[in-house]
């Protein structure tokens, strides 16, 4: 009986290490990834990579290419549909939490949003910020909108930029989950959606500049 759970260990391990380089970017968008290759440098046997892989296909970070599983290369249109579903989720997401948060979620929401705010580096403050979304997801309570959005916002985790975490994109979005904060706080559910709407909006057009001025660079 210990083969079996040691395998879905193993499974879920290199699940997680993948997850975290493609999402890191140390496996780029286009990025083969031979199970040979990828057993050898993690250490383990072809069964738990192939898992892993498997997964990150339904997470929509791989897909089959001519030379095999690859990291997932996002067309801009790609991205405006990915964004259109976050939008339409997260917001309804935040306007749960105004119905349903409790005293934990908010202390939850309040602590994150002030390491952000006393974060200096530009990394740290990103990576706060995706923090402070992945607990808003949590605060609505809702499991099934919960998991669709933590697969969306991996998805979108591939086109971090530089251009994302310049000071004035990062300024704004502290001053916006502010505004989200206080309207979950005071139970306001439609100013809730609507403050959050409007955020992801801001951050999708952002996201959408940078990712057509990296194809003109390239093209």
């Amino acid at each position: 009986m210990a083969a079996p759970v040691q395998a879905a260990n193993a499974g879920e391990s290199q699940y997680l290490v993948l997850r975290d380089e493609i999402v890191g970017g140390a496996l780029p968008p286009g990025t083969t990834l031979l199970e040979t290759v990828l057993a050898t440098r993690l250490g383990v046997g072809r069964a738990p990579v192939r898992e892993a892989i498997l997964r990150l296909e339904c997470d929509g970070l791989v897909v089959r290419g001519q030379r095999g599983p690859q990291v997932r290369t996002l067309t801009a249109p790609e991205v405006v549909e990915i964004y259109q579903a976050r939008i339409a989720l997260e917001a309804e997401a935040a306007a749960s939490a105004a119905a349903h948060r409790s005293a934990l979620d908010l202390a939850r929401l309040r602590h994150v949003h002030e390491e952000a705010g006393a974060a200096t580096d530009p990394d740290q403050m990103r990576a706060l910020h995706g923090r402070w979304h992945a607990v808003l997801r949590q605060a609505c309570h809702n499991p099934t909108i919960t998991g669709i959005l933590e697969r969306l916002a991996l998805q979108l985790a591939l086109y971090d930029s530089v251009d994302m975490s310049r000071n004035p994109n990062l300024e704004s979005t502290d001053d916006e989950h502010a505004e989200v904060l206080d309207a979950i706080a005071e139970g306001d559910q439609d100013r809730a959606r609507t403050v959050l709407r409007a955020h992801l909006e801001r951050t999708r057009d952002v996201r959408i500049a940078a990712l057509v001025r990296e194809e003109s660079s390239t093209g």
